[in-house]
């Protein structure tokens, strides 16, 4: 049994926001830790303040107290609240403390990132992603050219039909990286492709940014092909810049991402 959080007194306040729907079948749970994180958002709770009582955070989410009580048990072994014997449950500092495993296993359990959150792991990703293009570029096989294709006819497939391609996208993402043959470099940057999931839907609602993103992954394959790193590398770079500039025209550090 993963330890749980005390109980604690506090004043009662406003009814919590709406938590974000868990993407990967998280259940009541993965609801109740988005409502809490949209709460600590919402309340704007800086690291060192202390949460409410598990009762009235099970009151303002319309759950159970066993609920409450095993979403703070999670969030405080993701290093996101401390739990103080006899004094209550407290936030932590989430940019020191936690990993960004953390970040992701929130977003798959419904949590909505912010927008500094967003800018932040794009950031990071294009320097992964330019790696990425480098040793794939100089190690790909026939094999990952043919799954490439493969996943590059089915994007072309669904845009044809008018489906959304985030699924084939991610998958085109974590082909391109497994053609590295780096299997450090597959694990981190299929991290950041699970962080990105949801928002990816979203992108993709957009006819016109699918069709972007699929001459961007042919020409990519192109490039594969005849080992040229440096137009691979330039290529990859436009991608994620044309990515984070979509976003940015629609974040700000007020609103948090779909």
């Amino acid at each position: 049994m993963p330890p749980t959080c005390p109980d604690q007194s506090a004043p009662r306040g406003r009814s919590l926001p709406a938590p974000a729907r868990p993407r990967d079948g998280g259940g009541q749970i993965g609801t109740v830790i988005a409502g809490l994180l949209a709460y600590l958002r919402e309340r704007r709770l800086q690291p060192g303040d202390r949460l409410p009582s598990e009762r009235d955070l099970a009151e303002s989410l319309t759950v159970g107290r066993n609920a409450v009580r095993e979403a703070l048990a999670i969030l405080s072994t993701l290093r996101v609240v401390e739990c103080r014997p006899n004094s209550g449950v407290y936030l932590r500092h989430m940019g020191r403390d936690s990993s960004f495993e953390a970040l992701v296993m929130l977003a798959d359990m419904g949590a909505t990132p912010t927008a500094v959150e967003v800018d932040e792991t794009m950031e990071v990703r294009a320097h992964l992603e330019l790696l990425a293009a480098g040793l794939a570029c100089a190690r790909r096989t026939d094999d990952d050219l043919q799954r490439l294709d493969g996943i590059l006819a089915r994007t072309r497939d669904l845009l044809a039909h008018g489906g959304n391609i985030a699924e084939a996208d991610s998958d085109f993402h974590l082909a391109l990286v497994e053609a590295t043959h780096n299997s450090v470099l597959v694990r981190v940057l299929n991290a950041f492709y699970r962080f990105t999931a949801l928002r990816r839907e979203f992108l993709f609602e957009d006819e016109a940014q699918g069709r972007a993103s699929e001459e961007e992954h042919r020409q990519m394959v192109a490039h594969l092909r005849d080992r040229n790193a440096a137009e691979a590398q330039s290529l990859i770079l436009r991608h994620m810049q044309r990515a984070r500039r979509y976003w940015s025209d629609r974040l700000s550090d007020s609103a948090p991402a779909p």
